[in-house]
This record gives structure tokens, C-alpha cells and sequence, in this order.
């Protein structure tokens, strides 16, 4: 699964996760890796993407 990462400093990066990734384990991961996180965008290489905002409480 690609999933790009906004975060609140203005920096975008893009992971490449297995589906079976816990969402609190990936989220641990993405603030380690860049910082407080604005939203995140789910897609698979074959469908549309979606995206959550950090404050919806769907992330």
C-alpha cells in the first residue's frame, strides 16, 4: 500500500507499507520519521485514494 504523509511543517513523504500494518504502528513510524502529522493519503497501486486529516480521528 502507498501511503503519502502530510505533515504540519509542510513536508510531504511517501511510504510503501504491507496492508497488515497496524494503523497506530505506522503512525508511530511516519511522527519518527518527519513530526507531527497534518494528513494522510491511503491508495493502493490500483484504486483511489483517500485521505484523513490527523484531527478526524479516523487516523
Amino acid at each position: 500500500m502507498k501511503i503519502t504523509v502530510h505533515y504540519k511543517s509542510g513536508i510531504s513523504q511517501v511510504f510503501i507499507v504491507p496492508a497488515e500494518i497496524q494503523v497506530t504502528e505506522f503512525r508511530k513510524m511516519a511522527e519518527e520519521a518527519g513530526g507531527d502529522v497534518l494528513k494522510v493519503e491511503f491508495s493502493s497501486f490500483n484504486s483511489k485514494s483517500c485521505q484523513y486529516y490527523a484531527g478526524e480521528g479516523k487516523f
